[in-house]
């Protein structure tokens, strides 16, 4: 995919993408143009802006004149630039609460999974869910917060949401499955966390979704999940780097006990 865009191309396409997260507006080649992109035109990045479009990246809202990533924007984003920068969390403040987090805590996997669902959904704003899979046990917390977002005021989107909120404890086995058994080219480079944007999930309530699926190690030799479930647009690099940094505490504490 990469040789599909130009360098000039994937920085416009990051930009955009960027610029997208921040607002959730359709990104316009005027706005571009004032933020001083590369000195170029409007018309000209207009004009990158449609090559990107016929290549699948862009779409038209037809209420504006601007553009969104689609899902396949979001994917070249997480596979060619988010991954590149190592996903870690350089926030010293982000790392302080989770490793606070984690050693108070204690070594009660259940307690664990709690703090761990309660922390990552504050730090991201988005809907996560810890599990124990030995014992299918699962904390659930955030979906309040999803609703806050602009993605989220449609009604049937919100009630697919609710309606996976509710059910994910019956479906775990089918999604963990699904999740892990899918061809490597719809994972991302990222190590032990499975991303799955939009389309690429497979299960029907949360296909405008991006679903981020994790394993790591509890104490007493249980094996612990994590899922954060956010719109497209979240903030992937922050969540990336949240897990990593979350599950890597883990690993380590389940090594001490």
């Amino acid at each position: 995919m990469r040789s599909m865009i130009t360098q000039r191309q994937g920085i416009l396409l990051a930009s955009i993408i960027e610029n997208f997260i921040r607002t959730a507006e359709p990104v316009s080649s005027k706005l571009l143009e004032k933020s001083g992109f590369f000195g170029l035109s409007s018309a000209t990045i207009r004009a990158e802006m449609n090559g990107l479009e016929d290549l699948g990246f862009l779409a038209h809202i037809y209420t504006s004149s601007g553009r969104v990533p689609t899902d396949r924007a979001y994917r070249y984003y997480v596979d060619n630039m988010v991954v590149n920068q190592k996903s870690k969390i350089k926030n010293q403040k982000y790392q302080n609460v989770i490793k606070s987090a984690v050693h108070d805590a204690g070594t009660d996997p259940r307690e664990i999974n709690r703090i761990v669902a309660q922390t990552l959904s504050e730090l991201s704003d988005n809907l996560v869910i810890t599990g124990i899979e030995e014992e299918q046990d699962f904390f659930k917390v955030g979906l309040s917060s999803l609703f806050e977002m602009p993605e989220f005021r449609e009604f049937d989107r919100a009630f697919r949401l609710t309606s996976f909120f509710d059910e994910f404890e019956s479906l775990f086995n089918k999604i963990e499955k699904e999740f892990f058994d899918l061809p490597a080219e719809a994972l991302a480079k990222e190590g032990d966390i499975k991303i799955f944007i939009g389309r690429e999930n497979t299960v029907p309530d949360i296909r405008d979704e991006t679903v981020m699926f994790v394993k790591y190690n509890l104490p007493h030799d249980l094996t612990g999940s994590l899922t954060l479930i956010g719109p497209t647009r979240m903030d992937y690099a922050k969540n990336i780097g949240l897990i990593k940094y979350a599950t890597g505490e883990l690993n380590k504490l389940s090594k001490e006990v």
